[in-house]
């Protein structure tokens, strides 16, 4: 079968491979739609030191099933969480199974192809039948629990004032999970060259756009002189710049990552403690929500058909993810489509 690796900086190749026969509590899915995500930007941009095949926010069919399977069957429409939470755990058992990071992990499996091919293999456990969507938009839900986790992170409660820091997929998915919430004002922190992510901001509702490159958010006149809940999804970096702008009492609620020196974050304790803000970090893992993210599309809550500006069948892969990367005034989602 093919399937596509990465290894930076941005090289990217189509393989034939072998998918081995599912094993016991495992599926074979045949891959329908699979988004590029931030992550596989990240491997490929810089940290992937190998070729690797990637790929994890993915919706196809069960195409064979291993032994002992009985939650899937061979035809179901399926999404596939990239993790869970492992049922036994002293977290789960405890009431917390979103503390438990060390359940079945589609992302530490050993693989020939990921979502980025035609078939891969998956634990059972991880997918999650739907119906009523295409597979371009069922392939969202993965991001779309990550922006739920964030949304949750934050706490956001009715009337508060809200900055989004970055509006990727992920974020404008956010932007408009934290107006259902209630949220009185959204502001987006965005770079003016990215126009298409500005464009659909606006159209879910911000209520106005900070352009990072021209004011400083500090500068910003904020009307109750800063914002409430703040949501990180730019670099860790950014979070010195975040807590300046939060009300007391306000939560910065982040889930930028970086590898290396970027990881590092300096900000002033001092605003911190005295303005008796939290900083929480949101981390999908164990991926959780599909069900509530389902419901969220079909009842028109959260809109992911225009995030979609690039796609591109398997084969053209390499190309289709170099336009996306280098289109940075239209790009916000690429999705591989095997149709």
């Amino acid at each position: 079968m093919k399937a596509a690796y990465l290894k930076a900086k941005n090289q990217f190749e189509i393989r034939e491979v072998e998918v081995r026969e599912p094993e016991a509590g495992e599926v074979l899915v045949g891959v329908k739609a699979c988004g590029f995500c931030g992550h596989d930007k990240i491997l490929a941009g810089y940290a992937g030191e190998e070729w690797q095949p990637f790929g994890h926010e993915f919706a196809g069919v069960v195409e064979k099933v291993g032994h002992g399977v009985k939650n899937v069957k061979v035809g179901d429409r399926v999404v596939v969480e990239t993790s869970i939470f492992d049922p036994i755990s002293d977290y789960a058992r405890n009431g917390h199974p979103e503390l438990d990071t060390e359940g079945p992990n589609y992302m530490t499996m050993e693989h020939t192809g990921m979502g980025f091919a035609e078939k891969t293999i998956v634990p059972a456990i991880l997918c999650v039948p739907f119906t009523d969507l295409e597979d371009r938009e069922a392939c969202f839900l993965e991001p779309m629990g990550v922006a739920a986790d964030l949304i949750l992170t934050a706490d956001i409660h009715l009337g508060q004032d809200v900055l989004l820091m970055g509006c990727g997929a992920i974020g404008l998915m956010a932007l408009q999970m934290a107006k259902a919430s209630g949220a009185r004002n959204i502001y987006v922190a965005e770079h003016k060259a990215n126009q298409k992510k500005i464009e659909l901001a606006k159209q879910f509702g911000a209520t106005d756009v900070i352009l990072t490159d021209e004011m400083e958010l500090t500068d910003y006149p904020f009307p109750r002189g800063g914002v409430d809940r703040v949501l990180v999804t730019t670099p860790p970096v950014t979070i010195a710049e975040a807590v300046k702008v939060a009300n007391v009492g306000g939560i910065v609620a982040f889930l930028g990552i970086s590898y290396g020196p970027g990881a590092m974050v300096t900000f002033d304790s001092n605003i911190v403690h005295l303005n008796k803000l939290q900083i929480r970090g949101s981390n999908a893992i164990p991926a959780l929500y599909f069900p509530h993210c389902l419901d969220l599309v079909k009842a028109g809550i959260v809109d992911v058909k225009p995030l979609i500006t690039h796609t591109f069948p398997l084969e053209k892969a390499p190309e289709g993810i170099m336009e996306f990367l280098t289109d940075k005034a239209h790009a916000v989602k690429a999705v591989m489509l095997n149709e």
